[in-house]
């Protein structure tokens, strides 16, 4: 079992229920690039972000969730809901999905390379793996390394629950390293620079990976 992932959810059980339940990720959603018929989430919470996929889609909505005050609330809008670890889960109980989906969670495993692999034979031909994952090549994540500082955060890429830490290249080689083929990787929530900031500019031209907080990664077969 993962520490830092159920240090995780237990923060999410002390956080305002509406506020959890509004997390929608809709920067994620909307990147979406099938219609999912059979969808697993991984680390579902409260069931929020397969919710929406079941409204739009009608698709079928498994979710594994890992603390039971969390896995109640998913179970009551997904279709099944597994109250485990991931870190420990049996994933041969699984069915095929053409959608897997896990919205800043790889990064709370132990062991994500072995969930990542375990997880493809999974996928039918034409589905794929969706996941964001967060990018400690941020500037300020750097500028705080080049002050001798890794200073823990309560949230953010560097939230004291994160075990495991990714670039762009090492989250793309979390995939193609187990098998996968990688279909898209498209930057989100990045930092605007203002035109007027000469330097600035010039390092977001040079190292544009450095504004960007997240990346949302697809991968299939």
């Amino acid at each position: 079992m993962s520490l830092g992932y159920m240090l995780k959810m237990e923060r999410i059980i002390f956080m305002s229920q509406e506020a959890y339940y509004a997390n929608m990720r809709s920067e994620v959603f909307d990147l979406i690039p099938n219609e999912p018929q059979n969808v697993l989430e991984l680390g579902c919470g409260q069931g929020v972000f397969g919710r929406h996929i079941k409204e739009k889609y009608g698709s079928n909505v498994t979710g594994i969730e890992l603390f039971d005050s969390v896995a109640k609330l998913a179970a009551e809008v997904l279709d099944e809901v597994y109250n485990e670890s991931l870190d420990a889960f049996d994933f041969a109980k699984l069915g095929q999905y053409d959608l897997i989906v896990a919205n800043d969670v790889l990064e709370h495993l132990v062991d994500p390379w072995s969930v990542v692999r375990s997880l493809k034979k999974h996928l039918t031909e034409d589905g794929v793996f969706m996941t964001s994952i967060p990018n400690v090549q941020y500037h300020k994540v750097l500028t705080g390394l080049l002050k001798g500082r890794w200073e823990y955060t309560e949230a953010g890429i560097l939230d004291r629950t994160h075990l495991r830490f990714f670039t762009r290249k090492s989250a793309i080689e979390l995939f193609t390293e187990n098998g996968y083929t990688i279909q898209s990787v498209t930057p989100v929530n990045v930092d605007p620079v203002s035109k007027t900031n000469i330097v600035k500019n010039i390092l977001k031209h040079l190292k544009p990976d450095m504004y960007i907080l997240q990346f949302v990664i697809i991968a299939g077969k």
